[in-house]
């Protein structure tokens, strides 16, 4: 879809593109070389646009391309770039001051997840491998929160797709979980209903008490965060081509997150107690045998 996309010409907006499109001039390559297309005086920066742009995609220059092309359709960037992409969701404190809590990526390499008091310090570093990111409300919620946390540390992406503002734009309004039960993405029945405030509580658990069972389930929860947001990616770019009436361009195949779930349930055994819970259940504990001496 990136080669059939004339909105990196300056003054050439969705209107003009859908003319070029109907004028047969379908890709890039179909630009002519010579005679007037868009007018004479726009028409030698067209070519010499596009001629950036075909020798920035042979570069696979990401952040050339993204520079070029309206933030609200970098969506036709996903599939040239998909082994570069970058699904992930945070969780947070619940507190005025917003502190990252959980946070899980999902790549072409897996799943991974951060842990506040455990590994999260090693977030940006993980974050900077990608130059795509995915997500949904991720630049309004997500990546504010976690660049005030990490400050100069933490890395911007050469793109950013906010499937949140992709999906509004195709009529697929609504939040994450409402998205992907229309979409047959549904989670499992112990993690229905489950919403962002649940997610704080079971941080507070986990914090006051050590309860290690609560970690593992806000861990679970913020996983099917970032790994559904593959499938909604591929879903909103297949339904994008829809909407623009692409026939000859190939939909993506849905991702299957049957691929991932044995890592999901991997990941939540591995949470075992450390130290410091150790500490906290053995504090609590104490002040209840206190008590029951009283």
């Amino acid at each position: 879809m990136v080669r059939r996309t004339f909105q990196l010409i300056p003054g050439v907006g969705p209107w003009k593109e859908k003319d070029l499109w109907a004028r047969g001039i379908h890709t890039w390559e179909d630009f002519p070389e010579s005679g007037v297309v868009l007018g004479q005086k726009v028409d030698g920066l067209a070519r010499q646009r596009l001629a950036m742009a075909r020798e920035a995609l042979e570069r696979k220059d990401l952040a050339a391309l993204a520079a070029m092309i309206p933030p609200r359709e970098h969506w036709r960037l996903y599939p040239e770039f998909a082994r570069d992409a970058l699904y992930f969701d945070i969780e947070t404190n619940g507190n005025q001051e917003q502190e990252p809590t959980v946070v899980a990526l999902f790549d072409a390499d897996g799943l991974r997840v951060f842990i506040l008091g455990r590994n999260m310090d090693e977030l940006p570093e993980a974050m900077a491998q990608r130059r795509l990111w995915v997500t949904f409300n991720g630049s309004c919620f997500d990546v504010p929160v976690l660049r005030q946390y990490f400050g100069k540390r933490f890395p911007t992406p050469e793109a950013h797709i906010d499937l949140r503002f992709v999906c509004r734009r195709l009529g697929m309004g609504g939040g994450l979980k409402e998205l992907e039960d229309k979409l047959g993405l549904g989670r499992p029945p112990h993690m229905k209903g489950v919403n962002g405030w649940d997610a704080v509580l079971l941080w507070r658990a986990y914090l006051a008490r050590g309860d290690v069972e609560a970690l593992r389930f806000l861990v679970e929860y913020n996983l099917y965060d970032s790994f559904q947001l593959r499938a909604l990616m591929d879903t909103a770019y297949n339904r994008a081509l829809d909407d623009l009436n692409m026939d000859a361009v190939a939909r993506l195949p849905v991702f299957e997150r049957g691929e991932v779930l044995y890592d999901v349930s991997r990941l939540i055994l591995e949470l075992g107690p450390t130290q410091r819970d150790l500490k906290v259940l053995e504090r609590v504990r104490a002040q209840d045998r206190d008590l029951r001496q009283d």
